[in-house]
């Protein structure tokens, strides 16, 4: 059964965790070759947590991985060289950071990042942060359940699209795990800073599963569209009928408690994510929206043609 662990409940560990998902996703923004949209530093998902996949160094390529079984964070090169760190009670983001450093020494995969959260409230550098957190491996798990399940519905609605699109994945930076499915018109972000201008050039919308935070603990389910809709949509409901609009974040939300409350939680996910994409798409005329979600012919059984 999928559990419904509210923000307020884990707090401390959903902070370490989050800065070292920080630290990993920095590596990667550092070390591989850019992508539209920011698309080359989102982290995977593995059977026991997060993985950066496989990241260029010549002979001495690597991936950093997140393993919430074994509550240990670790690098290992494609020559097999392995080093890590565990997670643990009574520890400061800033020895976790010089843990992160020392592991990526030892394996000749030194990397410069910038040290300064991103996306998140706190600025102070990760090797500043010396407030010590617990770490609960239960919660930790759990976490993980809940980003799992939100995957693979994400995963279901998201494989159809014909389009451009990028995967579910797990963005670092705003602890989410999304699909973003574009239309292919440019749109080019009317501000300023580096995050926005490189990932708001193009229409798209964004589908996702976020943790909550200490404004608002209840994780949920959401649509984001680009560009952003500022009327009130709510006079327009979408289903299934607990969904909302909000005109503060300017996205719909369905609640994981809410989800679950459902007869059948996977298919009112899909409703909601399926509908929420029709009446974005049929606002903002997206062009091709036919064509993007023509159903597959691909066969999945052998007796299907395989």
């Amino acid at each position: 059964m999928t559990p419904i662990l509210t923000y307020d409940t884990w707090t401390d560990t959903a902070y370490t965790l989050h800065m070292i998902a920080q630290m990993m996703g920095k590596v990667k923004l550092v070390r591989m070759p850019a992508q539209p949209e920011w698309g080359h530093i989102v982290l995977h998902f593995t059977p026991q947590g997060l993985t950066t996949g496989l990241i260029p160094n010549g002979e001495r390529s690597f991936a950093i991985n997140l393993n919430l079984d074994t509550s240990t964070v670790f690098t290992q090169t494609v020559s097999g060289d392995t080093a890590g760190f565990s997670l643990r009670n009574n520890t400061s983001v800033s020895e976790y950071y010089n843990d992160f450093k020392k592991m990526l020494a030892t394996l000749v995969c030194d990397t410069v990042i910038n040290e300064v959260p991103q996306e998140m409230g706190t600025r102070i550098p990760f090797y500043d942060d010396t407030q010590k957190h617990d770490y609960d491996s239960c919660a930790a798990r759990d976490f993980f359940q809940m980003y799992v399940y939100a995957r693979n519905t994400l995963l279901d609605f998201a494989s159809p699209f014909r389009g451009k699109k990028i995967l579910p994945s797990f963005f670092w930076g705003t602890f989410d795990v999304s699909t973003v499915l574009f239309s292919g018109k440019p749109s080019p972000f009317p501000g300023s800073g580096v995050i926005e201008v490189n990932g708001f050039d193009e229409q798209f919308i964004e589908a996702g599963f976020w943790a909550g935070d200490p404004s608002l603990a209840d994780p949920s389910f959401f649509i984001m569209p680009y560009p952003f809709i500022r009327d009130d949509l709510g006079a327009q409901p979408v289903k299934p009928d607990k969904a909302v609009w909000s005109t503060v974040k300017m996205e719909y939300f369905l609640s994981l408690k809410d989800a679950l409350s459902y007869p059948d939680p996977r298919a009112a996910i899909r409703e909601f994510f399926e509908h929420s994409f029709h009446v974005v798409t049929k606002r903002e005329s997206w062009a091709c929206v036919d064509w993007f979600t023509q159903p597959l012919t691909i066969p999945v059984h052998e007796n299907q043609g395989f």
